[in-house]
């Protein structure tokens, strides 16, 4: 069974991926401020929604070059190696 792309599927799409990315910002940040300035400590993901710059997030594919924004994964793994060579290049 094919899915038809038409609007419908195409404003689920943009949903999904908004509130994917919503989540992502939820888990890295621990504070928000929002328009009043008050300070927001451990938001949920529908407190960054409703904020006016994450509108952006959700038409846009990458707003910024930021890790949240192009999707990257943490790889424990290369921390590692990477640290490993520069604490082997200090020493050197």
């Amino acid at each position: 069974m094919e899915t038809k792309r038409n609007k419908a599927w195409r404003r689920y799409q943009e949903n999904r991926v908004f509130k994917a990315r919503m989540l992502k910002f939820a888990g890295w940040q621990m504070v928000v401020w929002d328009e009043n300035g008050n300070c927001i400590e451990h938001p949920h993901w529908f407190e960054f929604a409703k904020e006016k710059w994450a509108k952006k997030y959700k038409d846009c594919s990458t707003p910024c070059s930021c890790a949240i924004c192009r999707a990257e994964k943490y790889s424990r793994l290369q921390f590692k190696k990477d640290a490993e060579r520069i604490l082997i290049e200090s020493f050197e």
